[in-house]
């Protein structure tokens, strides 16, 4: 067989793998079609899976929220968004969580928004220390702010869709602290900029550490100290390691649920609209827990053995001279803008 037979031979072949190759397509895609029509007629809906981390573990109250959540948007769309959470860090920790939802690595996702204030000063306005210590002030600062967090998190892929707040914030020791001087040297537990410069202020050494290590770090003494509502230490069953409660009432940090924002951008204005009415009926729960929570939690932990304490002249002195402190930072940093919120929050008060 010469040259020419050969590559005849050869466009005959390759001509009827083709053929067949395509006549596999049309087969499968005709499968495909009937298949899908199918499910459909027997009431089978492909369901949109979105993936919902979150730092704190499952019987935590923030945890309890977001799979509330979830649960009704499944039901409100039929299962077709189907929203699973991942609690105590499983997914991603904490502080990975925002930049997860932003590439789309997770869909969803809860986390304080405060950790993330190395990228955004207007990240921690909820973490100035006492600028709004009760539920009533907190709720005026995130109707001032949220407008703003609106557009900052647009612009980073981010739809942001509720928060929920914690008790207000006071401080665990693992000694009695009678004066500023007693808790020098201390080892403290940060978990955003903020937490760890007013242990700095304190003559504290702050480490950021990640709620799931907690438990860990207490029992080695890397943790002798937490500013907290007191849900990580009652979940963690850290009353033997932090035996000692200050009610600073330093503040009420807020989580923040936030969407992939090109995932948000998918789901038709339907379904957005259920995910937004059920968003603002899991930020009512959330307040509502955290207020029962606050003095629950206080009880829980003296039912363990804590010492629940009101700081004395001395400490409470050193917490307002702190607090004034941060704040003028934080306003140095933020700028105009910053401070055209601290205004108008006041304005309301």
């Amino acid at each position: 067989m010469d040259n020419n037979d050969k590559r005849s031979n050869l466009t005959t072949i390759s001509t009827s793998k083709k053929m067949e190759n395509n006549s596999m397509i049309h087969v499968l895609r005709k499968t495909a079609a009937i298949t899908t029509l199918t499910l459909a007629a027997n009431g089978f809906v492909y369901a949109d899976v979105w993936d919902f981390p979150s730092p704190q573990p499952s019987d935590n109250y923030i945890t309890e929220n977001v799979s509330w959540f979830a649960d009704q948007v499944r039901e409100a769309t039929n299962g077709e968004l189907d929203i699973r959470v991942h609690p105590g860090g499983s997914l991603f920790p904490g502080n990975q969580i925002k930049r997860a939802v932003q590439r789309d690595q997770a869909q969803i996702g809860v986390h304080v928004l405060s950790a993330h204030q190395n990228e955004n000063v207007i990240f921690g306005i909820d973490s100035i220390p006492f600028l709004a210590d009760s539920f009533e002030e907190s709720a005026q600062l995130w109707e001032v702010t949220k407008p703003e967090l609106d557009e900052i998190l647009a612009e980073q892929n981010l739809q942001l869709l509720y928060h929920i707040p914690w008790p207000p914030q006071g401080i665990f020791f693992d000694r009695a602290i009678e004066s500023p001087g007693d808790a020098e040297g201390i080892n403290f537990r940060a978990y955003n900029t903020a937490t760890a410069r007013f242990a700095e202020l304190m003559g504290m050494r702050p480490a950021l550490i990640e709620e799931a290590e907690l438990a860990q770090a207490a029992a080695t003494g890397m943790v002798q100290s937490l500013i907290s509502s007191g849900d990580p230490v009652y979940n963690h069953q850290l009353w033997s390691y932090l035996p000692h409660f200050y009610d600073a009432k330093a503040w009420l940090v807020l989580s923040h649920v936030f969407i992939n924002k090109e995932r948000w951008e998918t789901l038709d204005e339907e379904t957005r609209q259920k995910v937004l009415d059920i968003a603002a009926e899991a930020e009512q729960r959330g307040e509502e827990q955290a207020r029962e929570l606050t003095d629950a939690l206080k009880q829980r932990l003296s039912d363990k053995g804590v010492a629940i304490n009101q700081p004395n002249e001395a400490l409470h002195a050193e917490f307002n001279r702190i607090g004034e402190v941060m704040l003028e930072e934080w306003l140095e940093n933020a700028g105009q803008r910053g401070q055209e919120l601290v205004e108008e929050y006041r304005a309301l008060q």
